[in-house]
């Protein structure tokens, strides 16, 4: 079925950004709140040895802590790329595996709170992409963000499994939550189309937008039979070879 380029403005895209990136800190609030509770614990459990002269114990405290502070610059370097808009970056011949992998210590604490199993397969070789880092974290995190909608509050299972053709990179994205009714118009984007009750289908409308303007395509896959959930695929054009 042939498809059109979407217009969504760039009014429109900074709106989503700003809205996807407030719902993101304020559900990842609670993971930062954690390792923190963790570490004061430490901290005063860590004095306390040290004031008794308990070696070991001082130093099993402070690894905790060294850990939990690892865990929070994974988290908040993670937001940081998300903060940085790209809306001046050039296209690059990136890897879509690492991408995904730079998203995880995102994605990994929205999928805990959302009470869904993340699934990341990587490609493994031969998935380089041309397009601008920030619109294609851009696009992924608004697909996520409501796949992750569509299964509050019963959970589910989220899987993004990325692949190769030989001339296009392909990254499926399937959650298990209720789906698309059958009925409804077949292209991802159409406004008030969503795989998320009580939603604008915005943010899937500017990940179309940002794919299509890579040279890319996002199409909403046919529902198989007995199968509930939502499959969307992303379908990217490989970097030429240096």
């Amino acid at each position: 079925m042939e498809t059109k380029t979407l217009d969504v403005s760039p009014l429109q895209i900074k709106a989503n950004r700003l809205d996807l990136l407030g719902r993101l800190t304020e559900e990842l609030a609670h993971e930062i709140k954690n390792p923190l509770h963790s570490m004061v614990i430490s901290l005063e459990l860590l004095k306390r040895r040290v004031a008794a002269g308990e070696a070991d114990g001082a130093l099993e405290r402070a690894r905790i802590l060294e850990a939990e502070i690892a865990r929070l610059d994974r988290l908040l370097d993670g937001l940081l790329h998300l903060l940085r808009a790209g809306d001046d970056e050039e296209a690059q011949a990136i890897d879509l595996d690492t991408a995904l992998h730079e998203l995880l210590p995102v994605l990994e604490p929205l999928a805990r709170l959302a009470r869904v199993t993340l699934d990341v397969q990587p490609a493994g070789t031969g998935a380089t992409v041309l397009i601008r880092p920030g619109a294609l974290r851009h696009a992924v995190l608004n697909l996520v963000a409501n796949a992750l909608d569509a299964m509050r509050p019963a959970g589910g299972r989220l899987e993004l499994h990325c692949t190769t053709t030989p001339e296009h990179v392909l990254l499926r994205i399937h959650d298990t939550g209720p789906g698309v009714p059958p009925l409804a118009h077949p292209q991802p984007g159409t406004p008030g189309l969503s795989t998320a009750p009580d939603s604008t289908a915005l943010g899937i409308a500017v990940s179309r937008a940002l794919l299509e303007a890579a040279g890319g395509r996002l199409e909403l896959q046919p529902r198989r039979a007995n199968h509930g959930g939502t499959t969307l695929l992303l379908t990217l054009p490989r970097a030429p070879r240096a």
